[in-house]
């Protein structure tokens, strides 16, 4: 959700497409054509803000939110909100919750291979250097040994770990090589991750309905260093699949595997570890109606478009795989 009055939504959308290099909407598409910020609720936001402080330095003040917006949004009479908005540089902001007065799921975590588990894949300067303030922080380590590997990732073969925040939301840390212009800090950029039940019906969902053009592995893999770097037995295989966010520069990646018991990790947004995105979407009220056509849920109160200012609508919606989707748009029903 975003962190601003009503009155600065439309500068917030403004900002965050000349901060990620998006270009404006030429063709009027009806589906994604940008993201807001990915979206992680925790059970205690201090706690996991100082956990990202101090393990990839990023910078964030917890503050409290007026929440009458976001009640009527995830559908939470009473509830109120305390947020916490980071940026992953080079890539997205990163947006900390915590939802009270509400009842709500706590500490549940996922496993790896669950459908709907997610992932924030963060490329970092130094991984060794990561890894040490990950130990020191006392973060559980999924990869076998504790220890980097070296794996095939969007950057080529990459040293790499995975590791749970404070609330047992996936964090994996990759080394990649700052470039003349990367920003400073511990990180240089970041892609985000999801594990789905069923890639074809996952892209039948995002590149049908949303629009995107994710490129999936045709077979299935069992390389043994991304094995140990998931942490799963040698008699699991997976397979991927990844593009660009349409009108951003930011990547997602998926993947599905099997092998290995899996069951579905869906929570509320105002749940402890819930996750997901806030995407721009052309033409909303379409994009909404081919969702719930294909028998998608609405999250949102009455399962309709919040009006959220004079100028936004967005709603709550969730993927075949129960990810959390924040879908935003224009008041505007030609646009």
């Amino acid at each position: 959700m975003r962190l601003l009055s009503s009155a600065a939504a439309c500068l917030l959308a403004t900002a965050i497409v000349t901060a990620q290099g998006q270009a404006p909407n030429p063709t009027n598409k009806t589906g994604v054509i940008g993201l807001m910020h990915a979206i992680h609720s925790t059970n205690d936001i201090d706690k996991t803000l100082a956990f990202y402080q101090s393990v990839f330095g990023l910078a964030g003040q917890v503050r409290p939110f007026q929440s009458t917006g976001p009640q009527i949004l995830t559908d939470s009479p009473g509830a109120t909100l305390r947020v916490a908005m980071t940026q992953l540089k080079g890539a997205f902001n990163f947006e900390l919750t915590q939802f009270g007065n509400v009842e709500r799921q706590m500490n549940k975590q996922p496993e790896i291979a669950d459908p709907g588990a997610p992932m924030m894949k963060i490329i970092v300067r130094d991984i060794e250097a990561v890894v040490a303030a990950a130990k020191k922080a006392n973060a559980p380590i999924l990869t076998k040994n504790g220890m980097p590997v070296t794996v095939p990732t969007s950057l080529g073969n990459a040293k790499s770990i995975i590791m749970r925040d404070p609330d047992g939301y996936f964090v994996q840390a990759i080394q990649g090589t700052a470039g003349a212009d990367a920003a400073d800090g511990a990180v240089l950029g970041a892609v985000i991750g999801l594990t789905v039940r069923d890639m074809d019906e996952t892209l039948k969902y995002w590149n049908g309905l949303l629009g995107l053009e994710l490129e999936a592995d045709k077979k299935f893999s069992n390389d043994s260093a991304m094995l140990d770097l998931l942490g799963l037995p040698k008699n699991a295989s997976y397979r991927m699949a990844g593009g660009l966010i349409s009108g951003s520069k930011a990547r997602i990646e998926m993947i599905e595997i099997k092998g290995v018991p899996r069951k579905p990790f869906d929570l509320r947004v105002t749940d402890a570890n819930a996750c997901g995105l806030a995407i721009r979407v052309g033409h909303i009220r379409d994009v909404l109606a081919k969702h719930k056509a294909a028998g998608g849920r609405v999250l949102s109160r009455n399962g309709e478009l919040v009006e959220w200012s004079d100028t936004i609508r967005n709603v709550f919606v969730k993927d075949p795989n129960g990810f959390n989707l924040e879908l935003v748009g224009s008041a505007d029903p030609n646009q």
